[in-house]
């Protein structure tokens, strides 16, 4: 399988995967582009494309959106470290070049979206709809709450759907051939059990300890891992909400206004509360039409079979625990609890709307099997009324309402510092005091007033010396800072770290001799001269098996291991093959293989769609890189 992969590896069903991250991300770009407005031009030239530029204004736009997006995605885990690594900047004004380019193509050819095509797309909002009309005064509501014009907010909504257009354009011819179907479904449906055990890289210890020699030669060749990195003081005032908070007063048109651009919020939906009595349709293993069929008529005849006896008076909560494949519910006399209107899928939730509180449906067939399902109580969907969400509203508001009168102390502190660089008397004019932080570096930064904060802690690093930096805002609180003091790096003697050394001189010493020991039991296994179950015996090891599991499955007890994916399946069933990743080395023997069979009209018509998307997706994006290549794309870095 993985000549298969090299062999297509310029295959758009290969590259397709690459792209779809990508892809998902641009397209939400785009929406927001719509939603923003139409682009400004305020601030300098960052960029030229074909001569048309990219403002200042357009580039900080977009990159404090991606900023906004990888923070919602990675919450936490979010940090400056996490900024340099995603490389922000270039992605941001590669989308910027490639939004460009789609104006400037489509423009060549003669794509254009018309004043009623615009008033289509923004009434069909459901932002701006109530009971599912537009509403003009929503509208306006909404453009006065984000400070958009009408004909910024329309235009921003012509560009969005241009970009719609030049994209269905470039997808409109896309076919999939039987023989990338057949690759696809019998790449998803092939399917493997393994037998495997692994080492870890540093599993096998050297039998000599490491010289003094040794040691001096490793601290020579890696001095720099023993640097002691530059260290900074800063001194800083942190203006919180706390402080402004019980002084902001919120009037009632402020409320009803929100309430009026919010309205969709207060929707909720409509919820039921459920059992059901579930009978599986396939156990592991069977594949063919004429087997699935047989399961399909046993596992209906099961479910009439319950449903007569619960038509008899039988407790359904009773014949749940006993006969339910939902082993889960059934625990609980098949109970589903309360989950709102569209958490189903749809064939349950049709059935659904067909009952009334107390009664049972007949069977159900969904993908999971055949249901009985026990309607036992509905609440209709509503708009929660102004009075009932007053109170959350005016939080929500006061909460606002205080973070933008934080951030304007801060500025007021920031120009106030800015004429003598003296933070502490600007501080003390807003009734605030500063701190000082301990010598801090880039890799040891941790300050429990201040948490993880990328944006604190990047502008730390980057000014200079006894100097105000600019305002740095967060949700949570807005800060002025200075530096005030810093410590070089240096990299110490060795004699200083004779103690670190050794051990990290052992430990590479170590990894060199395990790594090379396992690639030799690694080679042995592969040729047969060593079967799994007698070096798992001999070095120790657990031998463990999986069940069947297909390519877009994680491996049962593994993970999801692309390169151990890639080897399995490219082994013969009995054969033995090994792959280092994630730290450990896996040794892997195919127990048992099992061919994809032949798909029903429904799935293969599924497949086709799917692929169709997948196949307009990578052509889509090849196109625009081909683009951007034939393009003359200038940029000014000095901007960035």
């Amino acid at each position: 399988m993985l000549s298969t992969i090299r062999e297509h590896a310029d295959s758009w069903l290969i590259k397709s995967i690459l792209w779809l991250i990508v892809f998902a991300f641009i397209g939400t770009i785009f929406y927001s582009w719509g939603m923003g407005g139409a682009s400004g031009n305020a601030g300098g030239i960052v960029a030229t494309v074909n001569g048309s530029e990219i403002t200042q204004a357009e580039y900080e736009r977009t990159f404090n959106n991606l900023l906004s997006f990888y923070r919602d995605q990675f919450k936490n885990q979010f940090s400056e470290e996490l900024i340099q690594k995603l490389d922000l900047k270039t992605q941001a004004l590669d989308i910027l070049v490639k939004k460009k380019l789609l104006m400037l193509k489509a423009n060549t050819l003669n794509i254009r979206v018309s004043d009623m095509e615009v008033i289509n797309r923004i009434h069909a909002l459901p932002a701006f709809q109530k009971n599912k009309l537009f509403d003009h005064t929503t509208y306006q509501n909404f453009l006065k709450y984000k400070r958009l014009t009408p004909l910024g907010f329309e235009e921003g909504q012509r560009e969005a759907l241009l970009l719609e257009k030049i994209e269905k354009f470039i997808k409109s011819n896309v076919k999939v051939s039987e023989g990338e179907l057949d690759e696809a479904f019998r790449r998803e449906s092939e399917r493997i059990k393994l037998d495997y055990t692994k080492i870890p890289l540093n599993y096998f210890k050297a039998p000599e300890k490491v010289t003094q020699e040794e040691i001096r030669s490793f601290y020579e060749k890696n001095k720099m891992r023993f640097e002691i990195p530059e260290k900074i003081k800063v001194e800083y005032v942190k203006v919180g909400p706390k402080n402004y908070k019980e002084t902001i007063d919120i009037q009632e048109e402020d409320v009803a206004d929100y309430y009026k651009i919010k309205i969709a919020d207060f929707n909720v939906k409509k919820m039921y509360k459920a059992a059901h009595i579930l009978f599986r349709l396939e156990p592991q293993g069977a594949r063919s039409e004429d087997s699935v069929n047989k399961l399909e008529e046993n596992a209906k005849n099961q479910a009439k079979d319950v449903l007569k006896k619960i038509r008899g008076g039988a407790d359904f909560s009773e014949l749940a625990r006993k006969y339910s494949d939902d082993t889960t519910s059934a625990e609980n006399g098949g109970s589903l609890g309360e989950f709102p209107k569209g958490m189903m899928v749809t064939e349950f939730e049709n059935a659904l709307e067909k009952l009334k509180p107390g009664e049972v449906s007949q069977p159900i067939k969904t993908s999971f099997g055949f249901h009985i399902i026990q309607l036992q109580e509905v609440k209709e969907k509503r708009v929660k009324p102004l009075e009932e969400v007053k109170e959350e509203i005016t939080q929500k508001l006061k909460e606002i309402k205080t973070r933008q009168k934080m951030r304007r102390i801060a500025k007021h502190i920031y120009r106030s510092a800015r004429e003598d660089q003296n933070l502490a008397r600007a501080a003390q004019e807003n009734q605030l005091a500063v701190e000082n932080t301990p010598f801090i570096s880039r890799e040891n930064h941790v300050i429990p007033e201040i948490g993880t904060n990328p944006d604190f802690f990047n502008q730390t690093f980057s000014l200079e010396d006894n100097k105000v930096g600019d305002p740095i805002f967060t949700p949570e609180a807005a800060f002025v800072i200075k530096v005030i003091a810093r410590k070089k790096p240096y990299v110490p003697e060795l004699t200083d770290v004779q103690k670190l050394a050794k051990e990290k001189a052992q430990e590479e010493k170590d990894l060199t001799f395990s790594v090379k020991k396992s690639e030799g039991i690694a080679k042995k296994i592969s040729s047969g001269n060593l079967d799994l179950e007698s070096a798992a015996k001999e070095f120790k090891l657990g031998l463990k098996h999986t069940p069947f599991f297909n390519r877009s499955d994680s491996i049962p007890g593994i993970g999801n291991i692309k390169k151990l994916k890639t080897k399995a399946f490219d082994l013969d069933k009995g054969k033995s093959g090994w792959v280092s990743s994630r730290n450990n080395f896996y040794f892997i023997r195919v127990q048992d293989r099992e061919k994809a069979g032949t798909p029903s009209t429904e799935a293969l018509k599924d497949l086709t769609t799917r692929l169709k998307i997948e196949k307009g997706n990578f052509i889509f994006q090849e196109w625009l890189e081909n683009l951007k290549e034939s393009s003359e794309i200038l940029i000014d870095k000095t901007q960035l």
